[in-house]
């Protein structure tokens, strides 16, 4: 996962992101200061925007970073749902591209510390609304020592150079209140994409996985903020796909996989 400070107070903004991805689409490879020269991505002697603007391209899903032969050589290179995004949404102006990223932060793998413990383990200790001195207070707790341990997180939910199109979160004077990931009709194959992904990460080889177990290891339901009610509802709109299945004689419900996500991904604009 990202460490806490990976941001070095930037914001995720997309426009620098898209670069990011032109960059990696076109298979390059360089340092920091030469993929801040063919980027534009703002870059000095010593630091940056270029590394957190990498790391949030990661932590979103958008790209993978390996070593480069030489030191210090890094080589992005497009996940398969990067590429789709690339292809179509390259300045993640979409809401669902949003949400998709926004999902990726909170992930226990390769998302960011913060983003998780707010936003999907969070859940069930700070609640779904909460004051910025609560927030603070409760990552303080976990993230000794220092302060300001937020950072931009809520930030990077208030401007539109961002995810504000997510309307992750809202601001009423001093409270904070997340809101539910949208059942829109028009997401459910982006969901569906989303949630076979999730299993062949945290569930390789394995076709038929418990919807218990695959809470208990991804928290998405967490993340998206649905109650049971919300659920059922999802896994309607994502069996109608036909990228997967949810057997409903067993109790828990089990999800069975029809496709690869990475199939998938690429069909996600479909319905859009």
């Amino acid at each position: 996962m990202l460490p806490v400070n990976f941001h070095k107070t930037f914001i995720p903004e997309r426009h620098l992101i898209a670069a990011l991805l032109d960059y990696s689409a076109l298979g390059k490879s360089g340092s920091l200061h030469e993929i801040a020269a063919a980027t534009g991505i703002p870059m000095g002697k010593t630091n940056g925007k270029v590394p957190a603007i990498i790391d949030y391209a990661i932590g979103m899903g958008l790209i993978t970073l390996y070593p480069g032969g030489e030191k210090g050589v890094r080589i992005p290179q497009l996940t398969s749902f990067g590429k789709s995004v690339f292809l179509e949404d390259k300045f993640l102006g979409e809401e669902i591209t949003q949400w998709i990223a926004h999902m990726n932060l909170c992930r226990p793998d390769i998302g960011a510390k913060a983003w998780y413990k707010t936003f999907n383990e969070g859940r069930d200790i700070i609640g779904g609304s909460f004051t910025f001195d609560q927030l603070e207070d409760y990552l303080v707790s976990i993230f000794r020592p220092g302060k300001d341990r937020t950072g931009p997180m809520l930030r990077a939910y208030w401007e539109d150079a961002a995810l504000a199109r997510t309307k992750v979160i809202e601001k009423k004077g001093e409270v904070i209140s997340r809101t539910k990931a949208p059942l829109y009709d028009a997401f459910a194959l982006s969901y569906s994409a989303y949630i076979l992904d999730l299993l062949e990460t945290f569930f390789p080889n394995q076709s038929q996985v418990t919807l218990s177990d695959f809470q208990g290891k991804t928290g998405w339901f967490n993340v998206c903020l649905w109650q049971e009610n919300d659920i059922e509802k999802a896994c309607s709109l994502m069996e109608e796909t036909r990228h997967l299945s949810i057997d409903r004689q067993r109790r828990p419900w089990i999800i069975e996989k029809s496709r690869n996500a990475e199939e998938v991904w690429p069909c996600i604009w479909d319905d859009l």
